[in-house]
Protein backbone atom coordinates (compact mmCIF):
# COMPACT_ATOMS: atom_id res chain seq x y z
CA UNK A 1 0.00 0.00 0.00
CA UNK A 2 1.33 3.65 -0.98
CA UNK A 3 1.14 6.20 2.07
CA UNK A 4 -0.40 8.97 1.00
CA UNK A 5 1.43 12.51 2.16
CA UNK A 6 -0.46 14.38 4.59
CA UNK A 7 1.01 17.44 3.32
CA UNK A 8 1.99 20.64 5.79
CA UNK A 9 0.61 23.36 7.82
CA UNK A 10 1.60 26.74 7.42
CA UNK A 11 1.52 29.16 10.26
CA UNK A 12 -1.94 31.35 9.28
CA UNK A 13 -1.00 34.15 11.48
CA UNK A 14 2.70 34.15 10.37
CA UNK A 15 1.73 33.98 6.60
CA UNK A 16 -0.92 36.71 6.82
CA UNK A 17 2.02 38.72 9.01
CA UNK A 18 4.66 38.49 6.26
CA UNK A 19 1.76 39.45 3.66
CA UNK A 20 1.36 42.33 5.66
CA UNK A 21 4.98 43.18 6.34
CA UNK A 22 5.48 43.22 2.69
CA UNK A 23 2.50 45.75 1.87
CA UNK A 24 0.59 42.98 -0.51
CA UNK A 25 -2.86 41.50 -0.78
CA UNK A 26 -3.16 38.02 -0.62
CA UNK A 27 -4.44 38.12 -4.55
CA UNK A 28 -1.18 39.94 -5.44
CA UNK A 29 0.47 37.53 -3.60
CA UNK A 30 -1.16 34.23 -5.33
CA UNK A 31 0.12 35.87 -8.73
CA UNK A 32 3.17 36.57 -7.76
CA UNK A 33 3.95 32.99 -6.23
CA UNK A 34 2.20 30.65 -8.90
CA UNK A 35 -0.44 29.71 -6.41
CA UNK A 36 -4.19 29.11 -7.00
CA UNK A 37 -5.85 31.82 -4.99
CA UNK A 38 -8.16 29.56 -3.35
CA UNK A 39 -5.16 27.19 -2.19
CA UNK A 40 -3.69 30.34 -0.65
CA UNK A 41 -6.92 30.97 1.27
CA UNK A 42 -7.16 27.50 2.47
CA UNK A 43 -3.42 27.77 4.16
CA UNK A 44 -4.38 31.13 5.35
CA UNK A 45 -7.51 29.17 7.62
CA UNK A 46 -4.85 26.67 8.84
CA UNK A 47 -5.59 23.55 6.57
CA UNK A 48 -2.33 21.32 4.76
CA UNK A 49 -0.62 22.36 1.58
CA UNK A 50 1.63 20.16 -0.47
CA UNK A 51 5.42 20.40 0.27
CA UNK A 52 5.82 22.25 -3.38
CA UNK A 53 3.25 24.86 -2.39
CA UNK A 54 5.41 25.45 0.41
CA UNK A 55 8.05 26.01 -1.59
CA UNK A 56 6.81 28.21 -3.85
CA UNK A 57 5.42 30.67 -1.34
CA UNK A 58 9.16 30.45 0.54
CA UNK A 59 10.66 31.01 -3.15
CA UNK A 60 7.67 34.09 -3.38
CA UNK A 61 8.44 35.45 -0.24
CA UNK A 62 12.34 35.68 -0.80
CA UNK A 63 11.53 38.14 -3.79
CA UNK A 64 10.03 40.04 -1.91
CA UNK A 65 11.23 42.56 0.04
CA UNK A 66 9.82 43.76 3.42
CA UNK A 67 8.64 47.13 3.40
CA UNK A 68 11.19 49.55 5.69
CA UNK A 69 9.65 50.29 8.85
CA UNK A 70 6.42 47.96 8.52
CA UNK A 71 7.18 45.66 11.56
CA UNK A 72 6.51 48.69 13.76
CA UNK A 73 3.41 48.60 12.79
CA UNK A 74 2.70 45.70 12.74
CA UNK A 75 1.59 42.90 15.48
CA UNK A 76 3.43 40.08 16.18
CA UNK A 77 1.77 37.04 15.08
Amino acid sequence: MIERRAGVRIDADRLDYELARRGISSRQFAELSGVNETTLSRARHGYRVRESTLRRIVAAMLKIPPMPGAELLLSEP
